[in-house]
């Protein structure tokens, strides 16, 4: 093990200190750097078309030059490396589109977001996805398991053509240790972070705000760059374990007419560009924001039984800022308030909403959270919903048991009510939401997505509720561009609820309505962790 280690560590040394490395890694940093700085708000600009473009060549040079070092073949200056990649563009091309695509569950709310965020599709692909959506999440993660596991265990040979140099490639047992290796890097880079969020946190509810600003500041620059010195040990180490043991005595070779200082200067504007990143960071907006205070279902810290009236006259004296609360089709064509598409878990009964109609599912009893009341209605619920002047956000659940044409149906027969009560409607099922729009256009429709992976304009709605895990700015501030409110669902815990009002979240879907006033009332200069926890996540 120990010699392990001293290879390892000698392959680091070799791979950043030999004259040349250096410079090249703090190009792809401070590109990388870039991109991230260009890439904070939604759309497109030259200057992140040209950043992304120069980081995908500074990769491709980086990499050549290491794979020649790392398999002993002297090479006296810059040049054989750019000539290589041109004459493998179309190969480097396939690895980086792959190590992309590798790449984007890694940062789901950092750099992938700001790709993501950009991403246009056709809205019936985008509704595909979101109503089929395990089934597409089990294909997508079998698919990129696949190709993590092939790209990384059988990437030698796909290297070797790249760099036909390669003679000999690192055994199965090397390369498996490698990977240890960078999870090892991975989690340490994580543990520090997570300390210092701590950390941020215990200062920020006791020091002075300036004292709490400056720490942030610092520990951001920190995580910042930990992050790029992390990353760039991992690249060394698959590299390593795909190629083996560098040729020290070749090392002189990468340094003829290399200028000291050029490293210097590299390093500099690395700098340079972490302290914008910190200070994009520490001035983004939105942050902070006014945020709305809905329930999730109707309830409230686990008090009475999801969507029913018991509950709502309950949790309305909280005054939320809506309701939310779900809506099924039941056999007669009218609406139940259920969640589930089966009965089992609340009533004890395998039914849907399908198989009774509307007077027969209200004599059903339904129990949870040790109460008992019965199902409501959705006549009987808009009317106590109204006799509280409380407003609604109703979602419509689809299934392919529905009426043809319900959507419309329920836009005739409620829309100028809701609008009236000032309630609004929220779908997962994009039809519905295109039906309700041209059908009722005065009446707030918002789009549910399941997670966040495609341009809101693809699917324009007067809202967006967004799922809390893979919530970040850029969504956010995508929807606002379009002149609507970003909701967030379903924070539950005072930390989870803090970090999305640190990203700026219009409104939290909720089951804890008073923990989350209680959050939102606190200074938001003492929750400064927050902001250096979404900052970790984006990585």
């Amino acid at each position: 093990m120990r010699g392990f280690g001293r290879r390892l560590v000698r392959s680091w040394r070799v791979g950043i200190l030999t004259p040349g490395m250096l410079l090249g890694w703090e190009m792809v940093a401070g590109l990388f750097a870039l991109v991230r700085w260009c890439g904070q708000r939604p759309g497109w600009s030259v200057g992140l078309v040209l950043a992304a473009v120069a980081l995908i060549v500074a990769i491709a040079g980086q990499f050549t030059q290491l794979a020649r070092l790392f398999t002993g073949t002297p090479m006296p200056d810059w040049q054989t490396s750019w000539l290589l990649v041109w004459r493998y563009k179309w190969h480097w091309l396939v690895v980086e589109f792959c190590v992309a695509i590798l790449a984007l569950p890694l940062g789901s709310w950092g750099l992938s977001s700001r790709i993501l965020v950009r991403l246009p599709l056709a809205a019936n692909w985008v509704n595909f996805v979101s109503l089929h959506r395990r089934p597409v999440v089990l294909v997508a993660a079998l698919i990129y398991l696949l190709l993590a596991g092939y790209l990384l265990l059988w990437g030698p040979r796909h290297f070797q053509r790249l760099t036909p140099q390669l003679k000999r490639p690192g055994t199965m047992g090397q390369m498996a240790g490698g990977l240890l290796i960078c999870g090892l890097l991975t989690f340490g880079w994580w543990a520090i972070g997570e300390g210092l969020v701590r950390l941020n946190a215990v200062v920020g509810s006791k020091a002075s705000p300036q004292l709490a600003r400056l720490l942030l500041v610092a520990s951001l620059a920190g995580v910042l760059i930990l992050f790029a010195v992390t990353s760039i040990l991992g690249v060394l180490t698959v590299v390593w374990s795909w190629c083996g043991q560098p040729e020290l005595s070749l090392m002189p070779a990468f340094g003829e007419g290399h200028r000291r200082w050029w490293p210097i200067i590299g390093g500099v504007v690395c700098l340079g560009l972490a302290g914008a990143i910190v200070q994009q960071t520490m001035t983004q907006r939105p942050q902070f924001a006014t945020t709305a205070l809905i329930s999730h279902r109707g309830v409230d810290h686990a008090w009475g039984v999801q969507n029913t009236i018991a509950a709502l006259r309950h949790v309305s004296r909280e005054h939320p800022t809506y309701v939310e609360m779900d809506l099924h089709e039941t056999k007669d064509h009218r609406w139940v308030v259920l969640h589930d598409e089966n009965l089992q878990a609340l009533a004890a009964r395998n039914v849907t909403p399908h198989q009774l109609t509307l007077r027969q599912l209200e004599r059903l009893t339904v129990h949870e959270n040790g109460q008992s009341t019965q199902l409501a209605g959705w006549p009987a619920y808009l009317r106590a919903a109204e006799r509280l002047n409380q407003p609604l956000m109703v979602e419509l659940k689809t299934t392919p048991k529905d009426s043809a044409g319900m959507a419309k149906r329920f836009a005739q027969q409620y829309g100028p009510r809701l609008i009236r009560d000032h309630d609004v409607v929220h779908s997962l099922d994009y039809r519905v939401v295109a039906q309700l729009r041209c059908r009722e256009p005065q009446l707030k429709v918002g789009y549910i997505l399941p997670f966040n992976w495609v341009a809101p304009q693809s699917v324009p709605a007067d809202f967006y509720s967004f799922q809390q895990i893979s919530a970040s700015q850029q969504f956010i501030v995508a929807a606002h561009q379009m002149g609507v409110p970003a909701y967030i669902w379903t924070p539950d815990s005072r930390a989870k609820m803090t970090r999305m009002w640190a990203l700026g979240a219009d409104g939290q879907i909720t089951n804890e309505l008073r923990r989350l006033r209680a959050v939102t009332q606190q200074s938001p200069q003492r929750q400064g962790w927050a902001v250096l926890q979404n900052f970790i996540y984006s990585y």
